[in-house]
Parts: structure tokens; sequence; C-alpha cells
């Protein structure tokens, strides 16, 4: 049992409601830069004030409804409120998601993509990302209904903006509503470590590999390195969307090729779309997560069980 990632005891709600709560900082964080700061400056009015918190809590609210909805009307359970809130990870999936979006994200496009798929991945018993399906889908249609998708809030968008790598690290760095304090996640990171509530292995491949990647491009063709590492959330987006439970390896070593896939896809396609590189190379590596374990160690059955 060594050998392999495993939830233990843990339930689907104890493990979400910690991850959640390391979270916390970092949404906390962005409700200010999207929210809280933009409304002191005088650049919006109350709905400017409490848009960031309309994304998390209503991608929260999403995620509930859809398992509510599938353990009570479609499956007809009868069990406890909160078991059925927490009978998946969906409402963890509709925060992070919630996270990573930018402000300018059209409410009305964003909902119903996240109850759509989240609804319909009850469904299909196929181990895909959801979070990185969710984000792909909603930016395709956002862009093809409204011809763009810009991350910079108001005040990033009529400001020339002047950051060192300490600025990256406390996240005024232009990104999603909640994924740009570096520092924060980091500690997130030691913590989900420590109490055993991530997948380590699959967040330190792809990063340490996206990480040597960018800062070889970077020196080799002068380009700005902070700008690659932090310029599009790709350490939020691999370490914590990557290493998702459900759909990436459970081997140590199924683990690091899935983290160093990736992080090497995500690099390729930098080049040809940057916005959606890291969560397609998410999906894809996703697809293949069974094969990889299967040929870098043994998992069985009760182990890969949701």
């Amino acid at each position: 049992m060594n050998d392999v990632f495993v939830r233990d005891k843990k339930s689907i709600k104890s493990m979400s409601l910690t991850r959640i709560l390391l979270l916390l900082p970092m949404i906390i964080y962005g409700l200010y830069k999207n929210g809280i700061f933009l409304y002191n400056q005088g650049m919006g009015k109350f709905f400017t004030l409490t848009k960031p918190l309309i994304f998390i809590l209503g991608s929260a609210f999403v995620g509930a409804f859809v398992n509510i909805i599938y353990e009570y009307i479609i499956k007809r359970k009868k069990e406890k409120l909160i078991d059925a809130l927490f009978s998946s990870f969906h409402i963890e999936y509709g925060i992070i998601l919630g996270c990573v979006i930018s402000i300018n994200t059209n409410l009305l496009i964003y909902f119903s993509v996240l109850f759509l798929v989240l609804l319909i991945s009850k469904f299909i018993n196929l181990r895909v990302n959801v979070i990185a399906l969710m984000f792909i889908i909603g930016y395709l249609i956002h862009i093809f209904v409204l011809k763009e998708y810009v991350f910079m809030n108001l005040y990033e968008s009529t400001t020339n903006l002047s950051l060192d790598m300490f600025d990256y690290f406390l996240g005024r760095g232009v990104g999603g509503i909640a994924s740009t304090n570096v520092l924060l996640l980091v500690v997130a990171f030691i913590i989900y470590f420590i109490t055993n509530n991530n997948k380590t292995n699959v967040t330190i491949s792809s990063i340490v590999t996206i990480c040597l990647l960018f800062a070889i491009y970077g020196l080799a063709t002068n380009t700005s390195i902070k700008m690659l590492l932090f310029g599009h959330d790709y350490i939020f987006i691999l370490g914590l969307i990557g290493a998702e439970f459900i759909s990436s390896c459970y081997t140590p070593k199924g683990m690091v090729i899935f983290g160093v896939l990736t992080g090497l896809i995500s690099f390729g396609l930098y080049f040809v779309i940057p916005v959606l590189a890291p969560y397609i190379a998410i999906l894809i590596v996703s697809l293949f997560h069974v094969l990889i374990d299967k040929y870098s160690g043994k998992v069985s059955v009760k182990q890969l069980t949701r």
C-alpha cells in the first residue's frame, strides 16, 4: 500500500474541505485584487465589488446543486444532505475553476458550461480532468460568442504595470480571479503535502518541468522568464488542477511521468495557444493516466475507487 497514492480513510468531504480551506487565503486575495481594490479606486459600482465573490460562491453552489440533483432525483438516494453535497469532488471543481477564470468572463456562459459539464460528467464513467475540460469549453464558447477573452481587470488594462519577480510572487500579476498569488499557493502546496491531500509527485514534476523549460527558452531567446513563468498561471494550473485526484496517476512513477508529460506538452502548446496550453496538456495526459499507471506499477481496483 505504500507504493501508490491512497486516500486511506479520508472521505471526499474531508479532502475537499481541507483543500478548499487552504485555498481561502488565495481566494480572499483574489476578492481584494479583482473586487475591493477596483471599487476603492472608483473603477466600478457594487457589482464590481461583488463579482469575484459571485464567481467563487456561485461555482460552489453549482457543484453542490449538481450533486444534490444526481443523488436525490436521479439516483433517488435517501442520505443526509451533507453526504449528498460531498458525494463527489464537484464543489471543489467549481471553486477551483472559479479561481482560474478571468474576472471578465460572461456570467451566463460560465455558469451554463459549469452546470452542464458537471452534470454530464456524472453519467460518463471516463476519468478525464473535468476542470480542464470545463475551462476549454467555456473559453472556446466565450471566444466564439464574444470574440475575446481578456484576463486583465479594469485597473490592469488602464495602467502600465512594471512588476518584478517579487510582485508576481505576491500575486500582483495578471491572471485568474484567485490564482495569481504564488506565495500563498506554495504555502498551500506544502500543507497539502504534510496532510497528504495532494498528489505531490504530480505537482512537483509538472512545475519543475515547465519552470526548467521556460528558463532554458528564456535564456536562449532573451525572453522575460518571469512573464513566461507567471503570465498565464501555469504553476497553479499544472500544480493543482493537473494533480486532481480522479484523473491523474496513482503510482509514484506514474505520477512523475504524468507531471513531466503535462509540463512538456504545455511548453510545446505555449507557442500555439498559451492560454489553453496547460489545460489541453492536462486533458490529453489524463486520458492515458490508467495506461501510464499500468506500465509503471500495480494499482488495485480498491485503490482506484472513487
